[in-house]
């Protein structure tokens, strides 16, 4: 997930969109002089830069710490050329001319990392690679209804560094990555996302090696009752829609009424939802005045959905009431 320098995502992950100005891109070789090494092209804060001076005696420290995202930089301080070499990328490979300096930021995982000093002698020297440092995330809501965003924000130790966001969507067994955002001077970071299936989160930085806890989302489908008829005759049957978004999101909806004449609410029929989500029912009007709503049930609920129930709506039915005792309208 990169950005177009504006900070617009150019594509919408699966299951979530994001709307951000801060999503930044991560990391790419730059040269620095005669040197290669793995910088940041976006999202780092200098907070700290490590030096190692090459001389006649080898490199001052031997040993070097730095932690992950700081800047190591070499100094030829001889009066002769010498070269480092590696085979990890953020050290080398590069030939220094007496008194020129080459580094990037360090993006290597936490650990210990040998490069050799070559010139009129060879040396061994140790880079140790730490990540410390923690990262939060929190949701404005734990549950939303299909088409509801969520505000995911947080705060990161680092400030103006890369936080990656990830997901494990239900049913998935494994974390993949929804975008990278950047965390801000003071490490406050954040941005919206439209969740299409419940999933759980998690931000880290540090390339993943410093995490958050994670974070669950529940989606609700968005589910909706119409009907183009409000008064009609008892014994009359009319149409009631209901639309499901998304369609996938229940194997059935059921349409329930209510009137004094019910006895309470009862299921009038199930049907299955169409590709586009919309389904009709065939509704025969009772007399009086009748409460109808749409549920879908937690066993007709899609794996990663929560149930739903529709709002409310009333339908007059004129003519003959039936015989019969009543219950209070409170009963509905």
């Amino acid at each position: 997930m990169h950005d177009d320098s504006r900070g617009r995502l150019r594509a919408a992950p699966r299951r979530f969109r994001l709307y951000t100005q801060n999503v930044r891109g991560l990391f790419k070789p730059v040269a620095f002089g005669a040197a290669a090494v793995v910088v940041a092209t976006a999202g780092f804060a200098l907070a700290a830069t490590v030096s190692v001076t090459l001389g006649p005696k080898g490199p001052q420290p031997a040993v070097v710490s730095v932690e992950w995202g700081d800047t190591l930089q070499f100094v030829n301080g001889d009066s002769v050329t010498h070269a480092i070499t590696s085979p990890h990328s953020d050290i080398g490979p590069a030939t220094l001319a007496p008194g020129a300096t080459v580094g990037g930021a360090v993006t290597a995982r936490a650990g210990s990392y040998q490069f050799r000093q070559t010139g009129a002698k060879n040396f061994v020297g140790t880079v140790v690679v730490t990540a410390t440092g923690t990262v939060t995330l929190k949701a404005s809501r734990a549950t939303v209804v299909y088409g509801q965003s969520v505000l995911l924000s947080g705060v990161a130790s680092k400030p103006d560094t890369p936080v990656l966001i990830e997901q494990r969507a239900a049913g998935a067994t494994a974390w993949s990555t929804l975008a990278t955002l950047s965390s801000a001077a003071d490490g406050t970071f954040g941005g919206f996302v439209e969740p299409e299936l419940s999933t759980r989160l998690r931000a880290s930085i540090a390339a993943g090696q410093i995490r958050s806890a994670p974070v669950a989302v529940a989606v609700a489908p968005a589910l909706s009752l119409s009907s183009t008829a409000r008064v009609t005759r008892a014994g009359r049957t009319i149409p009631i829609s209901t639309r499901l978004r998304p369609a996938k999101a229940a194997t059935r909806v059921t349409l329930y009424e209510c009137s004094p004449y019910t006895h309470g609410w009862r299921t009038v029929a199930a049907r299955p939802p169409g590709p586009s989500g919309r389904i009709t029912f065939r509704w025969t009007a009772g007399y009086g005045r009748t409460l109808l709503r749409a549920a879908i049930e937690r066993r007709d609920a899609a794996p990663g959905f929560l149930t739903q129930q529709s709002s409310t709506i009333a339908v007059i039915a004129t003519g003959v009431p039936p015989r019969g005792k009543t219950r209070p309208a409170r009963a509905c």
